[in-house]
């Protein structure tokens, strides 16, 4: 599956840089308040290996945009609505009535504040019906609540992956339709991380260093199938569970996490030289869920 168009290199290298977070600035003392704007769009995107897929967004990108606070922030939230179908937001760390997540069709903006109540690393996804549609065409992404005292395991390198499905199959110019029938069957044709097939192949891969501590931000946006995440080579120093630091695992080599689920891996490597990372649903690899962590020494 993976693609020899060198052209497609330097826009894939710039999404490698996106999501990977250098070292965690401190986090402040104090709460705050934190406003997202984003817009819900109609793009056609591309998911790699020259194929493109018709795609509803947030902000344009398949997932959308990286949303972070603070445990304790107050965090409002506005959605405009760009296209001429009805969208919506829930933010699954939002405890509020579902009630604020949904806008009407000629609905041009959606407004609701929350308070961040609990740590964690959590999907967003649009709650306009049918949801699964809205989901499988693109309209998902991460929020990542920072706990209010930090991260117990302090400074570290961070990475924010999403893992998703598209549904269809591509006609002789590479482009994908959503296909509904195969949504409800639960048969992706492509499961991906961070909205491309084999995103980070041996041309692209993520680079971490020996020794250091890795931090990988991980939700299964689904919309249907399970994730059971692995790097080969690796055993887990610490998972949070929803990225919950009140719900540590230690010294696992993989966890299983349903759609809208989500943890925070925590890792080193002790040595240089690739290690592959993919979904040990194996049928999920061969449909694009697989990628190389390329460790460097110091």
């Amino acid at each position: 599956m993976v693609s020899n168009n060198r052209n497609r290199l330097i826009p894939r290298i710039l999404s490698v840089a996106l999501v990977l977070l250098s070292c965690a600035a401190p986090l402040s003392g104090h709460a705050a308040e934190k406003t997202f704007s984003i817009t819900a769009e109609s793009k056609t995107i591309s998911i790699g290996s020259g194929m493109t897929y018709a795609a509803w967004t947030y902000g344009g990108t398949v997932p959308g945009p990286l949303l972070r606070a603070r445990q304790g922030d107050q965090v409002t939230v506005k959605l405009a609505n760009h296209t001429a179908s009805a969208h919506g937001l829930e933010i699954y760390a939002a405890q509020i009535a579902p009630s604020h997540f949904t806008g009407q069709l000629g609905m041009p903006e959606l407004s609701y504040g929350f308070e961040a109540k609990l740590p964690g690393v959590f999907v967003y996804h649009c709650s306009a019906i049918p949801v699964l549609n809205h989901i499988a065409a693109g309209m998902y992404g991460m929020m990542i609540v920072d706990p209010s005292g930090g991260w117990p395991g302090g400074a570290a390198h961070e990475i924010t992956m999403v893992q998703s499905e598209f549904y269809g199959t591509p006609d002789a110019h590479g482009f994908i339709a959503g296909d509904s029938k195969k949504m409800l069957d639960a048969a992706p044709d492509f499961v991906v991380f961070n909205g491309m097939v084999n995103r980070y192949d041996l041309e692209n891969p993520i680079p971490i260093k020996v020794g250091e501590l890795v931090r990988l931000f991980f939700i299964n946006a689904g919309p249907n199938r399970f994730s059971v995440f692995h790097i080969s080579g690796v055993i887990f120093s610490t998972v949070y569970r929803n990225g919950n630091p009140a719900a540590a695992l230690h010294d696992v080599p993989s966890i299983a996490l349903g759609p809208d689920e989500g943890a925070v891996f925590e890792f080193r490597v002790g040595e240089a030289g690739d290690y592959g990372f993919g979904d040990e649903s194996d049928a999920h690899d061969y449909k694009g869920a697989q990628g190389i962590f390329r460790a460097a020494a110091k």
